[in-house]
């Protein structure tokens, strides 16, 4: 268990990693669409040795397949919104902004009549958001407004991903879901791409590195998440990885130079400790079904 959380932990820093590099790989004259490219393809050809290696069928009958490049394609537009806030806003505003899906989550088993709300997480859920504007500092700082919607964009994105995954894996192996994907995302990236013709390769030193740590980050960390989750259960897993507001604030600091007033780093703490209470408040509940699992998939 010990082992598995630390692992997680380990995943959270890896995914905080992609995201700062990703900025230094723009300033170094890339793109969003050339990274993600990238990354995707990387990601899912890493997740097809993990199958392969493990001795797993990759087989989906034809309605799960299809349904499996569906959520590939939502996957793909959340991923989008992600990197491409980072242009526009502070690297930890924007992964802050994503991280309400739990939240969301929540609010959606809520509204389908799945879950009643307690008076702890309502309690939770009121603090988050208020957490959120005092992290955002509307009286006090002016954000690109670009930035803040495509970071609201990804959260409403992977919501939606959790949400559909989580009722196509139901009790099986998520491992050939999530190859399939990863495969519609990096087509739907590459195809896009091709199409505009925005592909843009890094013209400095700094920028080629984040273009390389940024995919190799994200792949050390999805390997790292499915061994966590096989070590401590998804429960354990989400909870640790909540250390990448955390790692993306720190990494925005000493890296990039993104410093946050102090008003928006308390707002930032009361977030990240809203979504651990609401975890914490779900561990406790037992679960018909897997719907209410707020694991991120990748």
């Amino acid at each position: 268990m010990l082992l598995g959380a630390a692992l997680a932990v380990a995943a959270g820093i890896g995914f905080a990693t992609n995201s700062t590099a990703a900025k230094v790989a723009y300033e170094g004259g890339t793109n969003p669409l050339t990274f993600l490219t990238l990354r995707s393809t990387l990601a899912a050809i890493l997740v097809l040795i993990i199958v392969l290696v493990n001795r797993r069928s990759l087989y989906l009958p034809v309605r799960r397949r299809l349904a499996a490049f569906a959520i590939g394609g939502l996957l793909a537009v959340y991923s989008y919104g992600t990197l491409s806030s980072i242009q526009f806003i502070p690297v930890a505003l924007a992964i802050l902004i994503l991280y309400t899906f739990p939240l969301l989550t929540n609010l959606y088993a809520w509204i389908s009549g799945q879950e009643r709300p307690t008076f702890m997480s309502i309690g939770a859920l009121t603090l988050a958001f208020f957490g959120l504007a005092l992290a955002l500092d509307i009286e006090g700082v002016t954000l690109d407004i670009r930035g803040v919607a495509l970071a609201a964009m990804a959260a409403l994105g992977l919501t939606a991903v959790i949400i559909l995954n989580n009722r196509l894996v139901g009790d099986g192996d998520s491992r050939p879901i999530t190859f399939h994907m990863m495969l519609s995302a990096s087509i739907v990236f590459a195809v896009v791409t091709w199409v505009v013709g925005d592909y843009a390769f890094p013209e400095t030193v700094a920028g080629w590195a984040g273009f390389i740590i940024g995919p190799s980050a994200y792949a050390f960390a999805i390997v790292t998440v499915f061994i966590a989750i096989s070590l401590a259960g998804p429960a354990p897993t989400a909870m640790s990885m909540n250390v990448e507001p955390v790692a993306s604030l720190a990494f925005g600091f000493l890296i990039l130079g993104q410093a946050l007033s102090g008003v928006q780093i308390l707002g930032s703490g009361l977030v990240i400790a809203a979504i651990l209470s609401l975890r914490l408040i779900d561990s406790r509940i037992p679960r018909a079904n897997m719907e209410n699992n707020h694991d991120r998939p990748h």
